[in-house]
């Protein structure tokens, strides 16, 4: 997608939050609205300004990943702690980090928010393609660690296309972006990350190297 049409889209989904925020905001000033109808349109408030907040904050890593600036800080991550951390950040995730025993007591040099955000993004994702929980795997390769997230949905027509341009239909409310973050998180950290189509399924896997 080129800058243009991605930033008109952009713009137009940034505004989706603030038809709600202003109408809520003008109903509030009636004083004839009963308590419980207030507490609705204060529900409302609060629920949209965290989705525009979260809108905004996508919007500011999609800016620092064209930038090259997402990573700011790299020291040892042990990979256990970094798959059951993102499970963990994962709302609702039933999903088991399975880890070769030969990673045991071995890590990865980088930032471990930005690689937990990267793999939080795909169990998401993953957890709203299908309803049975989200693989999730890791082994060695070499002198690489390989991360396998997948799941049981429909297979998309261009899996590849997921990491490049933002989703037409954004599962979580927001720009559509997480994906293509989190392919540029794992590129900052020197790894690699694909997405292939199974049958069915879709898998998402990232190389990153290992350290001693």
């Amino acid at each position: 997608m080129s800058e243009r049409p991605l930033f008109e889209r952009l713009v137009h989904d940034l505004k989706g939050p603030l038809s709600p925020l202003q109408t809520a905001a003008y109903l509030l000033r009636r004083r004839e609205l009963p308590d419980e109808r207030r507490v609705e349109l204060a529900e409302t408030i609060e629920r949209q300004s965290r989705r525009m907040a979260g809108m905004i904050e996508e919007m500011g890593d999609w800016v620092r990943a064209r930038e090259n600036r997402l990573v700011q800080r790299m020291r040892p991550v042990d990979i256990q702690m970094l798959l059951d951390l993102a499970v963990g950040a994962a709302a609702g995730c039933t999903a088991v980090g399975e880890v070769a025993p030969e990673l045991a007591d071995r890590h990865v040099l980088g930032d471990e928010s930005r690689l937990q955000q990267a793999l939080t993004s795909l169990l998401a994702f993953s957890q709203w393609r299908s309803p049975l929980p989200p693989g999730l795997h890791a082994w060695r390769e070499g002198d690489q660690v390989l991360i396998e997230v997948t799941d049981a949905g429909d297979a998309p027509d261009d899996a590849s296309a997921l990491l490049v341009d933002p989703l037409p239909e954004p599962h979580d409310l927001g720009l559509g972006l997480r994906l293509v973050i989190a392919e540029a998180i794992v590129r900052a950290h020197g790894g690699t990350m694909t997405a292939n189509a199974l049958a069915p399924g879709l898998a998402f896997r990232i190389a990153l190297p290992l350290v001693d």
